[in-house]
This record gives C-alpha cells, structure tokens and sequence, in this order.
C-alpha cells in the first residue's frame, strides 16, 4: 500500500474546487425538498452530498474535473444515477437540473422465460450459466469503460466469469426502515405448457422474508439485516420415453439376467405411453412430486469511526435443499448447497484526493450431489447394492442422474485486495491489486458406479438389446477419487483517466494476472503445465464529445483472462495407477468384469486423461465502438459496435482410437471398406497399453462481432421505454466458448483435425434480439383524496417482450456401431448429407421437424475410422418468443409506510418455447421434439410492507 500512496503522491498537484447547481424536480416539474444529491468521481468514490432547499434548488461543490456520477435519492421516489457529468474549469457552476419518477422503482420484469422445471441443471461451476446460453442466446452488452481494476471476461454477453465484488462503504441510516414481503405462486392460476396431458397437478411456491435497517449508534454505526426463505412443492410436469406395454417383460433366457432386467424396468413409472400424435411411440406426459427448500440471511453493518474513515461488514449465508422429481426413479440427484461470505472494507481519506480501500473476503462454496435413495435401492432385492448408469441411445429415457454423481465439493475463497486512488490535475488514478488463494477439496465422480451403453448394434434396437440383457458396453472408473487441490490467483493494476481538454476524456491502464499451478495436498495427483505468468492485459478506451453537449463518441479495447478452473485440472485425477478408467465392449449384464483383476498393480488397460504441459488460461481481447445522441431531450440512441477474440480456450482431443485392422477386420462383398466390429475396438487400438486417451490443451478460437441499437425514452407523461436490437454472429473452432471453464460435451469425429472438424457457430449464437421494455404510471386520480384515489390511483404497469433467433443445432448418427458410426469407440460422428436444401433450417415445431429431419437425407455408412460430411451446428432450433408483464400499485398505510401489490405474468401469451430436437439418427425418436424449454404461463403475486 506505501509504495502505491507513494507513486501517485507524485504524480501531480491539486485543483481548485469547481460547483454543480441546478434543482431537483418532480414529475410535474415542481422542485422536491430534502432530496440527497451526491457526486461521485469514479474510480475514486470520493463523494461529495448535499440536500435539496424548499424550492428543491442544490449547489454541490467538487474539488477537481473529471467525469462524475451524480446520485440522487429521496423517500417516495425512484434513486436516480446520472452518469458522465463532466466537471471542467476553476469556480464555474455546472447548471443540472434533476428529475425524479414517483414512486418505488419495481422489480423488473425480466425479458426472459422462466426454465421449464423438469430440465434439471446442477447449481454448480458454469452450468446455469451455459444452459441459459444454450437456451436463449447471448445478452449483448456495450461496456462503456474499460478499467483495469475490473475483468470483464464474458462481460459483454452478460456473464462476467471472473468479476470479484467487494462490500463498499454506504452512507449511515439514520432512521429505522423495514420490509415485510410474501411471493406467491400456484398452479391453480398457471396455465398448462404444450405438451401437458390432463390438468396442472397442485404445486405452490411461497417465496417471504424480511428487512430492517438503522442507526446503532448515532452518526458512527448502522446496520442492514436481511432473511427470507423459499419452500416450493408440488408436481412437476414432464416428459420422458417410456417402455411400451410390450417391452415392460425381460426377454433373456437366463433368469438372472431377466431378474436384474425386471429391477431396472421399476425405475419406469406404471403409466404408459399417452401421447399417440407424437411421432415418438414411447413419449409419455406425467407428473412427479419436487421439494426445494432455501433459508438465506445477511448481515451488514457500516462504520464510521472518525471522518476519515469508513468500515463495511458483510456476512451472507445461502442453505438450500432440493428433492428431485423422480418421474424417472433417480434421474436426477438430491441436491445440497451451501454458499456462504464474509466481506470487510476500509476506506481511508488521506485527502480530498487521495483514498485508499483494503477488502478482505471470504468465500465458501459447500455442494453435494447424490444418487436418490430410490435408485439406490432399486436392486437391493437381488443383493446389488451400487446400481449403474443405464442409457439406451434415447430410445428410452437414462436410468440414473449421470455418470458425474456422487459429488461432494467443498471449495475456500481467500481474498486480500488493496487500492489506491487519487485526482491529480485532470487525471483521476488507480493502483491496486488482490491476492486469492484457492482451497478445493471434491470428490468427482466419473462412471464410479458404471455405465451400461445398450445401442443400436448386433442387428437390433437399443431396446431390443436391453430387454436381451445385451449391452453394447460398460465403463467404469476405480480408485481413490477424492482430491484436495490448492492453487494462487492475483492480479496488479494500474490506471489513468485523463481529461484531455472539456470535449476529450481518455482512459489508460494495465492490468497484469497470474495462475499458479494447482498442488494435491495427498501428492496423489500432479498436473504437468506450469503456473501461467505473463499474462498482460492493456486497457484504453477514449469518449469525445464533438459539441453542444447532446452527443458523445466513445471507444474502447482491453484483454481480460480468464482462468485454469479445478473443473479442468481435476480431470487429472482419473489416471492409472491410482485411478483407472476401466471399458469393456460387449461386456456381460450380469458380470461385466469377469475375468478383470481390480488389484492396482494388476488393473487392465485403461484410459487417460491428460492435461497440455503448455495448459494457460485463455483471454479475450474486447472492443468497440458507439456513438450516443440525445434527441429531443426525451431519447436517448445509441448505435455500437461489440466484438471480442477468445484465444487458447480449452478443447478435448481423443487419440488411440481404434483403427481399421486387416485380419480383425473383415472384407464384405458391395462395402468399399472394411467391415469392422464394435467387439473389436480396443484391439484396435494403436497403443496396446491403453483405451483412449484424452488431451486438454489451448486449441480454439471464438469470434463475437455484433452491432446494437437501442433507443431509451426518459420519463414522459408517465411513461418510460426502451428498444434494443442485436444483429450478431458467434463462431468457434471448438466445443468450447467463454463460457466453458472445463471442456465443451461434443468431442471430434476426427483425431487429428479437432478445430477443423468442430469449427462452426458456437452453441448460443443468436444473429437477431430484439427486446423492448416499458413502464406506465396511469393519470388517473393522481391527486386526488379519497377512496378512488386509493383504489383506482398510482397504479402502473410495465413489461418486457424479447424475440429471438433461434441457437444453432448439431446432429449425430447416434451410434458408433457398424452402419451408424466409424466403429473407433468415440461417440459423436456425423452423417453424409444427402439433402444440402436442409441445411440451416429451423426446426422449431414437433409437427415440422419430421419433414425436415427424414432419414433419407443422411446417409450413415461412415469408414472405419473416416467421417462423415455434414458440418457442426448446421441447424437451428426453435427461436425465442416472450411477453412477461406486472401490473403494481403502492397503498399508502401511514405517512412513513406503505403496502406494495404487484401482480406478475411469466410467458403472459403462454407461447411454448420447444426444446431442441432428438438429433441421434440411430435413435427411434430421431427428428422429435419431446419437451419445452419454457413452462406455460406463470403469475406471481406480491405483498410488500415498507416502512
């Protein structure tokens, strides 16, 4: 901290005061007494406050140029924030007139649709994150600074992967406040989503809790306490592929197998199939029971010892629980998660310009992911206590919750982050940096309980096999697979914005970023690359204002890293000789190791998974470029470039795959090729030492350019509106995006051309977005006394409509079997096409796709070893459609209280979003839609007492 208070001591001299006037106003134009005014001169946030006169007139005095935030707040009126006020000369009066919105800012309604709940997505590293983009596409954002204290990788999609909040100083309450509220949800006021058969079965949601808030000791200490709890019960509607009438009796002629068959049958719910206009003949509509239970509290308090100085203490604490809907018994797992935060800040005023912050956090992440005790028990009867994942190629729905469960991690976050900021002339200056240090300790499963694959294969369906006791192969990982991992993060930065003259403002910094390579506290694993060191990231950005103050021209570019996440260097873990992942082709129902010894020195030939010794973290470089032009004092456009480059991010490679052998495999009269077996893959395997082998290393790009225009309409006449438009494009060369922090889920149909082969538009590439929202306060009975006034004043309504293309579709011949696949042991190859009319197409109703999606289109007869034609992402899903709208009102209880109503509508003209489309041709459901992505219709009713 010295040397930095030392650096920017000298780096210039003060500047003379300068002043902002101007008055306060209300909608009607009328001046608001006692209104407080604060100007914030970023990075700084040294703040200067005043209160409004009677006639709501204000005279702030700042002590140098630069570009503030102005922040005005004011029992009974939305908060206002005017940012890039720019402060130039010596002893002028800046005039700024304010005006504020009646009433309480309300809880915007999000231009998003609400996730269909029998989608599960583990609340764990980057899922929610990456289903959502899958989903709906990307929220393009222009960054209007680049500042090297910030990281802003993945920021200009919404999703700032590697942003650390620190607790900030606020001003002291000085008067007790309070909130009492209670969210209500219920099915009875829901509608039905597209693919539901009969009535919506009893669920509710009750989401309550409370605030309050005040001094402790008068003008030094106040303090914030927040609690609420969230129970949610009921049915959950969903679909799965369930057996027919005809399928639901083991076919083996051994009766062991058949009895270990007749157990696994049970996971299936009695009903059977009902919906008969689908194309798939196994789909079945039905409802099963869900629990989610979460208690969340916080604690703040704020301190001001002497005028020099001001304290700031958070503590969160989140405890949530959820018991899966089973239509399925144990697809998905019992979920436990604990977040918790301790955060403190100092803030210290050496001078009206220099100032200095120190925040120390602490961050715990505790989860558990769990088999059901259901599945656990599902063959307890026949003495099987451990029960394997079971797919069957999408011809029915998978049996467990995958192959990654049971999981338990338990990760520390320790955070130290000084800075030091100072105005100096027309420079306004910033010197920090943080220090994290990284506890993780998880116990990752993969394939630990195996995996049964029944595929199309031996002449037969998946099915077929199934109901045979004919599996197409198993995998199992054994070991120790608890890991206790540690690693360091930090960063230094430095910055400099600078008023060139009163129409130029320029930005300058740098910010340097370190990775150390992560350590196992047993040894029981090492990972081969290097801490990642030279990772420098410039920023600048510049804001020029060409005259009469309406228009302002602004630019930018900065690197941001991201990081080497435990979920990519955990893989590490699962290597011989203390751990092996062990696979068998064609293995037997009953024992499918006989003739395996599982003893260490003795294990068979098993996989590896290896991490590059040339592992870094990958980085974006970010720009862009916009010009914002206030028009007729009421609108405000803007029109902006966006784009971004992510290098060095994260792919998989499979190698020692199995090969076309003569003599293993054989020559068939009218095949140009030779004819090889799934039984014979790990023969054919150019490394007789191992199966597959699979390398992460820095293989792909991603490239984001996008062009924006929004239109916002400031407060008129009670009504408040914005437009934005996004016309984008996102390619990739990999399976991986920003928002992967391992590996992507689709592996390559090739070995050596990965890049190549997977080069496409990535997963949530959107080239059309438009949203508009809106806010309208109706005139009627404004003011006015009396019961109209009461009942039929101050009400508003507001909402958000966002339309979207739909994101891109992949599709596999679903089966590595001869006649589907090139029969190498990897998964994921893709077909010849035979149709190119098809490509590109939407595939966006049930009833559509079939005609889109016909298997004479594709031919499936892949080499051994070789691939098909059919590109990556050649396809579109269904696109984005939702209308969600509030309607809200404050009922004024006494002078200082208030009780708030507000009624909300999710998916307001209940329009289904499909989910994507069974893309595996191998599969009886290929080219169906089984399943929304979005529920139907949902309202939300609000109670909130403020006082």
């Amino acid at each position: 901290m010295l040397f930095l208070l030392i650096l920017l001591l000298s780096l210039g001299s003060a500047h003379a005061a300068l002043t902002i006037t101007g008055r306060v106003l209300d909608a009607e134009g009328d001046g608001i007494a006692g209104a407080e005014v604060t100007a914030t001169l970023p990075p700084a946030d040294l703040a200067a406050t005043v209160l409004t006169a009677q006639d709501g007139t204000y005279t702030l005095e700042v002590d140098s140029p630069g570009i503030y935030t102005i922040t005005v707040k004011k029992s009974g009126y939305l908060d206002l924030v005017r940012e890039g006020v720019a402060a130039e000369g010596e002893g002028n009066g800046l005039p700024l007139d304010l005006r504020l919105r009646p009433g309480q800012e309300p809880t915007v309604v999000q231009g998003v649709e609400e996730l269909n709940p029998n989608v599960f997505v583990v609340k764990l590293d980057t899922n929610e994150i990456t289903r959502e983009l899958e989903r709906r596409g990307t929220d393009t954002l222009f960054l209007r600074e680049f500042h090297a204290r910030e990281n802003y990788f993945g920021a200009i999609h919404g999703f700032p992967l590697r942003r650390l909040a620190v607790v900030r100083p606020q001003p002291l309450l000085a008067d007790l406040h309070g909130t009492l509220y209670a969210n209500h949800q219920n099915s009875a006021l829901n509608a039905r989503s597209f693919f539901t058969v009969g009535d919506l079965l009893p669920s509710r949601r009750n989401d309550y809790g409370a605030t309050i808030g005040g001094p402790i000791h008068k003008e030094s200490l106040s303090f914030h306490f927040a609690w609420s709890q969230i129970r949610e019960t009921g049915y959950v509607n969903g679909n799965i592929q369930a057996p027919l009438a005809e399928e639901r009796s083991p076919r083996s002629e051994d009766p062991a197998t058949n009895a270990v068959i007749a157990g696994l049958l049970k996971a299936f719910p009695d009903a059977l199939p009902n919906l008969p206009l689908s194309k798939s003949r196994r789909q079945l509509n039905t409802n099963a029971l869900r629990s989610i239970r979460s208690t969340a509290f916080s604690t703040r308090f704020d301190y001001r010892p002497r005028e020099a100085d001001q304290l700031a203490f958070e503590q969160r604490f989140l405890d949530s629980t959820e018991e899966p809907f089973q239509i399925v018994v144990g697809r998905n797992p019992v979920t436990l998660l604990q977040p918790q935060s301790f955060q403190l800040t100092h803030l210290h005023t050496f001078s009206p310009h220099t100032l200095s912050r120190l925040s120390i956090n602490f961050g715990r992440l505790s989860v558990g992911l769990d088999v059901t005790k259901e599945y656990r028990n599902l063959l307890a009867p026949l003495g099987i206590q451990v029960v394997p994942e079971v797919t069957f190629g999408g011809d029915l729905t998978q049996l467990g919750p995958g192959s990654s469960y049971p999981r338990h991690r338990v990760e520390n976050r320790f955070y130290l982050s000084p800075e030091i900021s100072q105005m100096r002339g027309n420079h306004s200056l910033a010197a920090g940096f943080y220090v994290v240090r990284l506890q993780t300790n998880d116990l990752q499963s993969d394939n630990s309980r195996g995996n049964f694959a029944f595929t199309r294969n031996f002449g037969r369906s998946a099915v077929e096999n199934f109901l045979l006791g004919r599996p197409t192969s198993f995998t199992i990982t054994v070991g120790n697979l608890y890991r206790g991992f540690r690693n360091w993060e930090g960063a230094f930065y430095f910055h400099d914005t600078v008023r060139l003259s009163p129409r130029w403002t320029l930005s300058l910094g740098l910010r340097y970023e370190l990775v150390t390579a992560p350590t196992e506290v047993n040894n029981l694993t090492s990972v081969p690359f290097r801490t990642d060191a030279n990772n420098f990231a410039p920023q600048f950005g510049f804001a020029w204002n060409p005259g009469g103050g309406k228009t302002v021209v602004r630019g930018g570019y900065g690197i941001s890293f991201s990081s080497i996440f435990p979920v990519l260097y955990q893989r590490a873990r699962f290597n011989p000789p203390a751990v092996s992942v062990i696979s068998v082709d064609n293995p037997d129902l009953l024992d499918p190791l006989r003739g395996i010894d599982l003893r260490a020195a003795a294990r068979p030939r098993s996989a590896l998974n290896l991490l590059s010794p040339d592992l870094v973290a990958p980085y974006s470089q970010l720009y862009n470029f916009g010009i914002e032009r206030t028009v007729a004092d009421n609108f405000l456009v803007r029109i902006g470039y966006i784009g971004s480059r992510t290098i060095k991010l994260p792919t998989r490679n499979v190698s020692n795959r199995a090969r076309p052998v003569p003599g293993i495999c054989q020559e068939r009269a009218g095949i140009p090729y030779l004819w090889c077996e799934t039984s014979t893959i790990n023969l054919r395997r150019p490394d007789p030492r191992y199966l597959e082998v699979i390398t992460v290393a820095n293989r792909s790009i991603g490239y984001f350019d996008a062009l924006q225009l929004s239109v916002d309409q400031r407060l008129t006449k009670g009504l408040v509106w914005n437009a934005r438009y996004t016309f984008s494009k996102a390619i990739g060369t990999g399976d991986t995006s920003f928002n992967h922090i391992a590996t992507g889920s689709h592996l390559s149909g090739m070995e050596n051309d990965t890049t190549g082969d997977l080069r496409g538009l990535e997963r949530w590439d959107t080239p059309h977005a438009l949203t508009f929202g809106y806010r309208y306060e109706f005139p009627w009975f404004r003011r006015r006394e009396g019961m109209r006034s009461l009942l039929l004043g101050g009400w508003r309504i507001s909402g958000t409509t966002t339309l979207r293309s739909a994101t891109p579709q992949h599709m596999h011949t679903g089966s590595d079997a001869p006649g589907f696949g090139n029969v190498d042991g990897v998964a994921g190859d893709r077909p010849n096409l035979l149709n190119p009319a098809i490509l590109w197409k939407s595939l966006d109703h049930p009833d559509r796709v079939g005609n889109i999606f016909r298997p004479e289109y594709f031919d499936t007869n892949i080499p051994p070893g070789g691939r098909g034609n059919l590109g990556y992402q050649t396809f579109r899903n269904d696109g984005m459609h939702n209308w969600n709208f509030a309607a809200e009102k404050e009922f004024p209880v006494r002078e200082a209280a208030e009780v708030q109503f507000r009624a909300e509508f999710i998916n307001f003209s209940n329009h289904p979003h499909f989910d994507e489309v069974n893309h595996d041709i191998a599969s009886e459901n290929f080219a169906t839609i089984t399943n929304t992505a979005n529920r139907g219709r949902l309202v939300q009713l609000l109670l909130r007492l403020r006082w």
